[in-house]
């Protein structure tokens, strides 16, 4: 993932638009390097960070209400399996 995407949560009684933005950083010659965090928005407002460490999934919520542990691996899972838009006629 390189750009912010929206993911969309359906839960019982309710749909989330959850905004997930990959944080790079720069490193000598001004390239940028995936750090393996995403920041997590939801109705406009920063709400917490996921985190992968290899196979390791870390996150932190501060949105209003809760997220469920199902809620952020189907999150996870977005992020594993995101095909940029822009990359995907390449990928085939």
């Amino acid at each position: 993932m390189v750009n912010p995407a929206v993911c969309k949560l359906f839960t019982p009684g309710s749909e989330r638009s959850i905004t997930i933005e990959p944080v790079y950083e720069e490193i000598a010659g001004g390239d940028l390097f995936p750090t393996g965090r995403y920041l997590i928005a939801e109705a406009g407002n920063g709400a917490g960070e996921i985190r992968f460490t290899g196979d390791v999934v870390q996150w932190e919520w501060n949105g209003p209400g809760t997220m469920e542990d199902e809620s952020v691996d189907r999150i996870a899972s977005f992020i594993r399996e995101y095909i940029e838009p822009e990359l995907a006629g390449y990928l085939d």
